[in-house]
């Protein structure tokens, strides 16, 4: 998810960005290195898993929908925890804030899989779970010392690696229309007979993920010109085309191997570009997904670190990791999220790669749309006042936004739900100790 934190008189420094412009920055903010092991996770459910994927993408257009008005309703508000608390006060304000924080440092942890399955693509002796959990915990704390450098570093960190970490999505999206086998695709559609209603609830959520990121728009409306016109087309736009490239790449994997070999794959854009044209482009598409992953982990650690500091600057968490005058980069915060990060590989472990990324990319998901759901109440409280026209269509995105939420909470596993419950705990815990400041 992005957060932004401008203001107008950084807008009016650094110009503002048109529709193209911040729709580039919705679909950027989604498309990571995450993608590269859910046709892997959803390959369980079946190539029926397709339907998740549009099923994820309605509901992320409704939630999107929410943040478009709440960036009309409440253009003073900087993020999810504003926008939270402008409508439902300061404790749902830090429910949001210490829900986002989680889910940061556990979404980080499936982007440092996606690497050590990429690496153990190329080098098959890290494939065991030892050895991947291993180069998991190498490629967290490499994601940490890059981010040590500071924001100008990693951003070119981001910035090299962007162009590597699409290259896989999009060439075999590509690819898809030269190689694509309709007999393995309808093969793999549904093979374990499930219901249509089960396989939908064992795919949407895990296809949510890919969507995470869909306020980035709306958050950043400060510096969007004309925002009330060009914030709902960029966030249209961002969310369709995003959609549009995952269902096209993910229906090319599923066209080019079988469900039970993309099931036990560490690395399926690598093993799908190997089965299209050989060895050798598998292995290069493997190391453009690890160069992603690692560079995608530098700066997740990076906001890690900086939302850590911005909470214990307003109180929410401890001063230990308050900002400190002079500071190139958080110390204490990095390594806290390294830590984080660290402990959460290790509890998570399982021996297969696509069942541990599962779960992980599901926990994320039902944290953000805890979050979300917050955003949607609060935007019920926030259209009051307005006419009437405008009440009843914030409040029918808003409603439409809280059942999608609610739907696909209802899906994730009950292990899943209760994992992702527990910082609703901490985050009141944490309201009631730390002083107002």
């Amino acid at each position: 998810m992005a957060a932004a934190n401008e203001t107008s008189g950084v807008a009016d420094r650094h110009g503002r960005i048109g529709v193209l412009g911040a729709a580039a920055l919705v679909a950027g903010s989604m498309i990571g290195s995450g993608v590269y092991l859910l046709p892997a996770t959803l390959a369980a459910t079946g190539s029926i898993s397709i339907l998740g994927w549009f099923a994820a993408g309605l509901a992320a257009l409704a939630i999107a929908g929410v943040f478009i008005w709440l960036a009309i309703l409440a253009p003073e508000a900087r993020g999810l925890g504003d926008y939270v608390r402008a409508g439902l006060g300061r404790f749902f304000g830090t429910q949001t804030v210490v829900l986002f924080w989680v889910s940061v440092w556990v979404g980080m942890v499936p982007l440092a899989l996606a690497a050590a399955g990429a690496i153990g693509f190329v080098f098959p002796a890290l494939q065991p779970p030892g050895a991947r959990l291993a180069v998991t915990i190498a490629v967290i704390w490499a994601g940490v010392l890059g981010a040590w450098g500071g924001p100008r570093l990693t951003a070119r960190i981001e910035g090299l690696t962007l162009a590597a970490g699409l290259a896989p999505v999009l060439l075999i999206a590509a690819l898809g229309g030269l190689f694509f086998r309709p007999e393995v695709f309808q093969a793999s559609w549904n093979p374990h007979g499930a219901p249509l209603g089960e396989a939908l609830r064992s795919s949407a959520l895990s296809c949510f993920w890919a969507f995470l990121g869909l306020e980035s728009a709306a958050a950043a409306a400060a510096v969007v010109r004309d925002p009330a016109r060009n914030v709902p087309r960029a966030t249209l736009l961002g969310v369709l085309g995003t959609a549009a490239l995952y269902i096209a790449a993910s229906v090319a994997v599923m066209g080019l191997l079988p469900a039970a070999q993309l099931a036990g794959s560490t690395a399926p854009f690598a093993d799908a570009a190997r089965a299209a044209l050989g060895a050798g482009l598998g292995a290069l598409i493997a190391i453009c997904a690890a160069v992603r992953a690692t560079g995608c982990l530098a700066s997740w650690s990076l906001i890690m670190a900086e939302t850590t500091r911005t909470a214990a600057d307003g109180g929410i968490f401890p001063r230990l990791f308050r900002t400190r005058p002079g500071e190139h980069a958080s110390t204490i915060n990095l390594v806290t999220a390294g830590g984080l990060m660290t402990v959460t590989a290790f509890l998570t472990a399982a021996p297969n790669l696509a069942e541990q990324f599962s779960t992980l990319i599901n926990v994320v998901s039902l944290l953000s749309l805890y979050t979300y759901l917050l955003a949607a109440l609060s935007l019920l409280r926030v259209m009051r006042g307005q006419p009437i026209a405008r009440r009843a269509a914030a409040g029918l995105t808003a409603a439409l936004a809280c059942a999608a939420a609610l739907v696909l909470i209802a899906s994730g596993k009950p292990s899943e739900i209760a994992w992702s419950l527990a910082p609703i705990g901490l985050a009141a815990v944490l309201y009631v100790v730390m002083p107002r400041r």
